[in-house]
Parts: C-alpha cells; sequence; structure tokens
C-alpha cells in the first residue's frame, strides 16, 4: 500500500481513548504534521515511509528526555514538525515514545499467542518485533517474571497489539496506558482492563472519568495486586480543527457499518465520495485498516479513503541466497519482496544503525515475516537481520499435506521418523496428530534446506 503521511493509530499517543494516536497532513510543503506509528528505520528517523530530520527535534522517551539512538525499529513514535511536498521527507521538531504497558510478564499462553503484563493482555502477532535480548526472538522467548515494555495498539478485546516487544531491567518502574474503567472517587482507585490503580497518593494531571485517556506510573503493587501510582497523566483525545486532514491506521474497536465505525475513540465516517480498498477482508472490529481523509467540526473523520490492512502469517528464516533485485531477496527458495513500508532492523552481531536493504549481503542470517503472497513469494512487513542458526525455518499456511510431506510458502517440506513435532501449546505431538491438523492450519517448520526442498527436523502447529 501508498502511504502520503499516513499513520498508525498506535498504543504510544493515547490519544484516542485507546493505545493510539493520529496523523494530521496539510496539502502545501512545509506545513505541520503530526505523524504517529512505528519507527521502520533510521538516517534519520523514517515513520509511515517517510524520512524525518531530527536534527533540531526534542525526543521524549516514557516522559524522560532522550535520544534518536535510544529509540528503535518497531517502537510507536508520535512526530511533530513539518512535511514536504515530495510526500516522502519531513522535518521533525519533537519525536514522542511512550511504551503502552511496561513491567513483569505473569502469564504466559501459547495457544493463543498472548501474555500478560499489569492485568493487560498482550497480542503477539506474525509483525511484532522483538529486543534482541529477548530469545528466542518470538512469543516462545517471553517467561513469566520477566520485565518487558510494550508498544502496541488496542483492539475491541482490551488486548494490546504487539509492535515491539523490549526486555526492561528487572524492578523497574511500572507503567500502564489506557482508558479509565470502574473509577471509585471515594477509593481513589480506577481499572485499567484487568489493573486496578490507587491513586490515592497522586493527584491526576485532569479530571478523571470513565473513559478517560491515562498514563500511569508507579513502582511497586499493593498486597492485592493494585498499582499504587506515583504519576497519572490524562491524556485529551486529539482532534484537529474544522477540514484538517487526517491519516490514520489502526484497529476498528467498535463497527456499526462501513459508514460508521470507531478506531479506539476516533469516529470515522464514510460517504459517497470515500475509496475502499479492502483486499478481500470484510470491514468489521479488530480489522486492521488505514483511513485518509479530514475532520469536521465535530471531530469525526470524514474518510476520503479506507484499506484494510492484512495481518502476514508468513515467516522465512535463514541464510540469504540471492539478491536477484534491489528490493528482493532469496531464502530457503522464498523469494522475500520488500517495499517502503518494510521494518529493517540488525540484530546481527554488526548492529548496523541505520540499516538498509542495501546493506543485506548473500551468507547473511535473516528473518522476514509478512503476507503469503502466489507462488513462493513473501511481502515483507519486517525483516531483521540476526546471528546466523544452524536451522532454517518456514512459516505459513499448510497445503498438499499428505505425509511425511506438506507444502509451505510454495515449498516441499519432507519429513522423517526423526522429525519432532508439536501443537498450538508446545505440547509434543505425534505425525498422525500433526498431518490431521495441518491442513487447516499455519505451520512451522525447522531444518535445512537443499536443491529446491526442504527437510524438517522439527514441525509446529501455530495458535490462533
Amino acid at each position: 500500500m501508498k502511504r502520503t503521511f499516513q499513520a498508525v493509530f498506535a498504543a504510544a499517543a493515547l490519544l484516542l481513548s485507546s493505545c493510539g494516536g493520529s496523523t494530521l497532513t496539510a496539502g502545501i510543503e512545509g506545513s505541520g504534521i503530526t505523524a504517529s506509528g512505528p519507527v521502520s528505520g533510521f538516517g534519520s528517523i523514517f515513520v509511515n515511509g517517510v524520512e524525518y530530520t531530527t536534527t533540531s527535534a526534542q525526543i521524549e522517551i516514557d516522559n524522560q528526555p532522550g535520544t534518536e539512538s535510544q529509540l528503535a525499529v518497531g517502537q510507536i513514535v508520535t512526530v511533530t514538525g513539518t512535511a514536504n511536498a515530495d510526500g516522502k521527507t519531513g522535518t521533525a521538531t519533537q519525536v514522542t515514545f511512550s511504551g503502552a504497558v511496561a513491567g513483569p510478564v505473569a502469564q504466559v499462553t501459547p495457544a493463543t499467542r498472548t501474555f500478560v503484563v499489569l492485568g493487560q493482555t498482550v497480542l503477539v502477532t506474525g509483525s511484532t518485533l522483538f529486543d534482541p535480548n529477548i530469545q528466542p526472538a518470538s512469543l516462545s522467548g517471553i517467561n513469566p517474571g520477566m520485565y518487558v515494555e510494550v508498544s502496541g495498539f488496542a483492539n475491541n478485546l482490551g488486548q494490546i497489539v504487539a509492535s515491539r516487544i523490549d526486555r526492561e531491567a528487572a524492578g523497574g518502574s511500572l507503567r500502564v496506558q489506557g482508558a479509565v474503567q470502574a473509577l471509585d472517587t471515594s477509593a481513589h482507585t480506577f481499572q485499567v482492563n484487568a489493573l486496578l490503580v490507587d491513586y490515592s497518593a497522586v493527584t491526576p494531571s485532569s479530571t478523571l472519568t470513565n473513559g478517560s485517556s491515562v498514563s500511569v506510573q508507579g513502582s511497586t503493587l499493593s498486597a492485592s495486586g493494585a498499582l499504587l501510582a506515583t504519576g497519572v497523566q490524562v491524556t485529551p483525545v486529539f482532534g484537529a480543527g474544522a477540514n484538517g486532514e487526517g491519516d490514520i491506521e489502526g484497529v476498528v474497536t467498535s463497527f456499526t457499518s462501513n459508514a460508521d465505525f470507531m478506531i479506539g475513540g476516533l469516529h470515522v465516517i464514510t460517504n459517497s465520495s470515500t475509496q475502499f480498498t479492502l483486499n478481500g477482508v470484510t470491514l468489521g472490529v479488530n480489522v486492521r485498516v488505514s483511513v485518509s481523509g479530514s475532520f469536521d467540526s465535530s471531530g469525526n473523520l470524514v474518510a476520503a479513503s479506507v484499506t484494510a490492512m492484512l495481518e502476514g502469517e508468513g515467516m522465512v528464516r535463514g541464510l540469504v541466497q540471492a539478491l536477484p533485485t534491489s528490493t528482493t531477496v532469496t531464502v530457503s527458495g522464498v523469494t522475500i519482496a520488500t517495499s517502503a513500508e518494510t521494518e529493517f532492523e540488525d540484530d546481527s552481531s554488526q548492529m548496523l544503525r541505520p540499516f538498509h536493504f542495501s546493506d543485506l549481503h548473500v551468507g547473511d542470517y535473516i528473518e522476514a515475516r509478512g503476507t503469503v503472497a502466489a507462488g513462493t513469494v513473501l511481502n515483507a512487513e519486517v525483516l531483521v537481520r540476526q546471528t546466523s542458526e544452524a536451522l532454517s525455518f518456514l512459516q505459513g499456511p499448510a497445503t498438499n499435506v499428505s505425509s511425511p510431506t506438506l507444502t509451505v510458502l510454495g515449498i516441499t517440506v519432507t519429513t522423517t521418523a526423526a522429525t519432532t513435532y508439536s501443537g498450538p501449546d508446545d505440547a509434543p505431538l505425534t505425525a498422525a496428530q500433526f498431518f490431521a491438523q495441518a491442513p487447516i492450519s499455519t505451520v512451522r517448520v525447522g531444518g535445512t534446506f537443499s536443491s529446491g526442498s526442504f527437510l524438517a527436523t522439527e514441525a509446529h502447529i501455530e495458535g490462533d
């Protein structure tokens, strides 16, 4: 999808009564802009396909002064500044990052690809990026007791759809963002999803009401599990004056019709002039969308276009075999196609920053995740260079399933008597159980690729 200052409606900004932010654009060179979305690269900083110079920008990280070097790919930031008419460059005056939740992991549920931090359920998807200190770089690298910070946006289930997960030092500060629920002004408590917040020791920055967007900080939990707040900041819903432009990417949290739905606290309305590009998706709650348009006098976003964003479950990990074009790379027989929206990160020993496609070489070990296209093509949402491993991996819908073989991402996968099998909960499966479930599942196989085929030493059924 081509983006002209489109924004991810994300957790860091908390400006739309959820884990969200928004983008406002004006149509002339040098016009003011506020952009919110995941960082896709550096040099200076790339957000939503636009490169912003940050030479004179004030940078704030979790409510503290910071530097660009402290930011990471996949973290959702809010950029304010000016945009150029080319739609590709701009100048930032301020860059702000604030995680959706930070604290110790309470529980991990592989079958649903979720874990819980401070009463917030975090959903891991195919596009989630992981701190290199989380190994393996997947949900299986998340363990109870581990301190993490999650950047993401909210869905209508109250989950945080993770864009990036960073590991934090144990015993660090506890932070959560979200909407106030079950407010009790006498007891000085409220909830953010399943977390009870006790704010009796602090004065909130503004009047609290149910539905208010808040950012809460604390250092300890009470014996009953309540977060003892040391700070509560109330964040007003972000808006713009009538006719101000907006480009927003986020998750539909309430849906009446294609002409009337919500993204967090933002009301989106469409009309006969709205262009829909739904990519085969039925618009509804928890569908990820990109919306461009202008605000009316009531603060509603009147959409000029609505695009459904596909959530990819494909993955390839292994050695780079070839770089056939300036945007494609071949790994284990799969062609990985990148674009201006692909997020690039270098977690290898080189740790290049900035890191671009042009820095890739044959023999590099990489992981790419994204949507499965026709044949043996993966459209990459993220591409990470990593430290080399002995095995290569493929993940995608299983087709042509007939024990002992199946096809993943167009590549023939062969299993043997030595192959180990597991299910969504990581429990062992027999070969017969695996092949019975595979035809209706996304599978991940690990092994070696040679002469156009993949020999699997392990095979796993992914969770829902």
